[in-house]
């Protein structure tokens, strides 16, 4: 890949989120033998010319620093790690020339079962795929350099902690290139999870690589937890493909009925709210801007009958 160094080119902004790592030990999610990712990290990571390339505060040589870091035994060190790291190569979602070379890295690691924080790992490589232009070769060649990692990134839909499964499926969402790979993934986990917002999460990805994704029309129907139904509305929503009108405004309104099942929409100190919702800012906002002028009367509508009056807060500023 070829990058030009302050290449900064936009993409979603990313928001903290209320996942919170657990200890992250299991030999499931490992495609090599324990200690692998590790010794490919330590034995490669010299080898880029990091003070060559370029993150949001300036020459990149901090970097292996950081991989080390976010290697190392000391989980709270490694969060700390992984937030400097994602602040500087994936600074408010811009891309820079360091950005892609930090992909392997962090694949790698993902092939160690010691990595200690394997859902923040999943989730920047799923914000890093998420940031996409065809016609841009430098975006194109990040999601070429993630997509090269699937193999190390589907094991962790078994893990055994709900966010490396939510941030895995989000990741593997945003890898269209091997969807033949990760739908079958995708659906033998759907028929045994049973954490809602997880299933939730597969429905979303599953829609992403195929709009006629089955998993769509099963997460539609009544029956399902109110996380399944509102990810299958936004998972409509957000597909390549039309908007399934009655079924879909039914999903919003079991959804939403209690609350948003995605975000925790209680004010906090610092001025904004958090939820698992990794897709998007805002799942309602996500859901209704992505709606054409005349489906989303019907959407705000349903929003509007929910018991929770954040939620009807919310659909109120698009009533207008």
């Amino acid at each position: 890949m070829t990058v030009t160094p302050d290449a900064f080119l936009p993409g979603p902004v990313w928001w903290p989120t209320a996942a919170t790592p657990g200890p992250a030990r299991s030999a499931a999610r490992a495609l090599a033998p324990a200690g692998y990712g590790r010794v490919v990290l330590l034995d490669d990571l010299d080898r880029v010319p990091w003070a060559e390339l370029r993150h949001a505060y300036g020459p990149a040589d901090d970097v292996p620093g950081l991989l080390r870091r976010v290697a190392g035994p000391d989980e709270e060190d490694a969060v700390h790690a992984l937030y400097e790291l994602r602040a500087s190569v994936l600074h408010q979602g811009n891309v820079c020339s360091a950005t892609a070379p930090v992909v392997p890295f962090l694949g790698a690691l993902l092939a160690d079962p010691a990595t200690t924080f394997p859902d923040g790992i999943a989730h920047l490589l799923g914000d890093m795929a998420d940031i996409v232009d065809p016609d841009d070769p430098v975006l194109a060649a990040l999601r070429a350099a993630v997509t090269a990692e699937v193999d190390r990134l589907l094991p962790l839909l078994a893990a055994p902690e709900q966010w490396t499964r939510l941030a895995a499926g989000y990741a593997l969402g945003n890898c269209p290139g091997r969807a033949d790979d990760i739908l079958p993934a995708l659906y033998h986990r759907w028929a045994v999870e049973t954490d809602p917002q997880v299933r939730g999460g597969l429905v979303i990805s599953a829609a992403a690589l195929d709009p006629e994704t089955a998993l769509l029309a099963e997460a539609l129907v009544g029956g399902q937890p109110a996380p399944v139904r509102a990810a299958a509305a936004l998972a409509a929503a957000r597909r390549a493909g039309p908007w399934p009108g009655t079924p879909a405004v039914e999903a919003v309104r079991a959804g939403w009925a209690d609350g948003d099942p995605w975000f925790d929409r209680t004010p906090v100190e610092d001025g904004y709210a958090v939820g698992p919702y990794l897709w998007n800012w805002d799942p309602i906002e996500d859901l209704l801007d992505r709606l054409g002028p005349a489906d989303r009367p019907a959407v705000v509508t349903a929003l509007l009958a929910s018991a929770d009056p954040a939620v009807r807060a919310k659909a109120a500023e698009y009533a207008g």
